[in-house]
């Protein structure tokens, strides 16, 4: 009997654990997003939050100029990072290999040098981002 209760407790504690909890528990709140570069969604790339008064940063895959990531509450630098093969380009340093050679082709002011910022609240959260090459 007493470890019957013991496991109905137990049970009680995991599903209230598990239950209980929601993104904003660990700080975090989701923001989503589209990204575009001339016009043109970002096809693969990667997306950088970092807080303003906090150095953790938070990032996320671009996929087709979509993301989605969790970020915590607060002002956040963005940066955004992508390549793409440079045509009839090839890295032949290895024998027998022929590897396309790529390029970053994202400005640094959306990236090592950001001018890009979001405030991040609680709840659901949109940011996107219209970049262009001037």
């Amino acid at each position: 009997m007493r470890s019957q209760v013991w496991s109905l407790v137990a049970a009680a504690l995991l599903c209230v654990g598990l239950c209980g909890c929601s993104s904003s528990d660990d700080g975090l709140e989701p923001v989503e997003g589209t990204v575009t570069f001339d016009g043109e969604p970002v096809k693969e790339g990667r997306i950088q939050f970092r807080g303003t008064t906090d150095s953790r940063a938070f990032s996320a895959p671009i996929v087709d100029g979509k993301y989605s990531a969790e970020v915590p509450v607060g002002t956040s630098s963005v940066e955004v990072t992508a390549s793409r093969p440079i045509p009839g380009k090839f890295d032949e340093s290895n024998p027998g290999e022929r590897v396309p050679v790529g390029e970053m082709y994202i400005p640094a002011k959306y990236n090592s040098r950001t001018e890009l910022t979001t405030d991040i609240t609680s709840g659901e959260n949109v940011a996107d981002f219209a970049l262009t090459s001037e």
